[in-house]
């Protein structure tokens, strides 16, 4: 029985990516090797390039299904599932990219970082379920048109409202079905500030140093241990619990991750591309200021960032 988004028996069948870079990519990639196959939504232009030639993904070319926006409205079957992969500053070009893929009963997953993209998008679609999750734990490398990657991560989801129960469920059986894990949390909300906790330190010290996860784990770790700590006391002054277990563990984690790899900052910053610096400083400093709490580091990692940034510009 097909529901108007074409829903079969509750089974995510038409998923719709936007953003093909590292993580749409490996995303793309899991699916693909499960039997899923993923629509990239892009302009025509880019469609044109893309088909041209495959994109290397671990050293194999994978050709993907791609559909323009144009396309989409002269269709009339909705995404099951549409999962946003882009960058900060392509989020709002994005929700009308795929606004013609959205029907009455699609899922709508925000991937950014930082933990300000869902509320993005229930503003611009009000009427569909919007699931807060977080993707990390991946060493995603998107470099002169290849992708990389040796850990494919976790994504974490949950709900922050009511009636979102049946569409985490169908989201758990999805990615178990891709091989992709899956992570509900009794805590989304938290659990986002604890990523965003990493994402302040690792990004953004890569990012300045030019290192990869061993840098931050390794010659800058007393530096990340305090950029972190600035986060978890403006989570504490928004009600938000994070404890120094947290800390360490994530400490565990990128020490487990390839030295050499960088995170998404550092990548942007390599290939001259604009940062997401909005999501990490950019989101806490303001926030900090605004409660009295000093956040001396974050400030001057956001400060050097910004003057990388108009270095590439100049």
């Amino acid at each position: 029985m097909t529901d108007p988004a074409g829903r079969i028996s509750g089974r995510l069948a038409r998923v719709a990516v936007a953003g093909r870079g590292a993580i749409g990519l490996l995303y793309g990639s899991q699916m693909q090797d499960h039997g899923i196959e993923p629509v990239f939504i892009a302009d025509a232009e880019r469609i044109t390039r893309y088909r041209q030639h495959a994109v290397m993904v671990n050293g194999t070319g994978r050709r993907f299904a791609y559909r323009s926006p144009e396309e989409a409205a002269g269709e009339s079957g909705f995404a099951d599932l549409v999962l946003i992969m882009t960058k900060a500053g392509q989020l709002e070009e994005a929700l009308e990219e795929i606004a013609p893929f959205v029907g009455q009963n699609t899922l709508i997953l925000s991937c950014l970082n930082g933990i300000t993209s869902e509320e993005t998008v229930r503003r611009r679609f009000p009427e569909n379920t919007v699931i807060r999750s977080i993707v990390q734990g991946m060493d995603t490398v998107y470099l002169n048109g290849a992708c990389r990657y040796s850990h494919i991560g976790e994504i974490l989801i949950g709900e922050d409202g009511p009636g979102q129960r049946e569409a985490i469920e169908q989201l758990r059986t999805f990615f178990a079905s891709m091989g992709m894990p899956c992570r509900v949390c009794d805590d989304i909300v938290r659990e986002q500030w604890n990523k965003l906790m990493l994402n302040c330190g690792v990004n953004q010290i890569c990012a300045v140093y030019g290192c990869g996860y061993g840098g931050a784990a390794g010659e800058h770790r007393d530096l990340f241990v305090r950029v972190m700590e600035e986060v978890r006391q403006t989570a504490a002054a928004q009600g938000i619990g994070l404890g120094q277990e947290d800390i360490q563990r994530w400490l565990r984690v990128c020490e487990e991750l390839d030295p050499a790899a960088m995170p998404s900052m550092a990548q942007d910053i390599r290939a001259g591309r604009k940062t997401e610096l909005c999501l990490f400083s950019g989101t806490v400093v303001p926030m900090a200021r605004s409660l009295g709490i000093p956040v001396p580091e974050l400030e001057r990692l956001q400060a050097q960032i910004l003057a990388l940034e108009a270095a590439q510009e100049s």
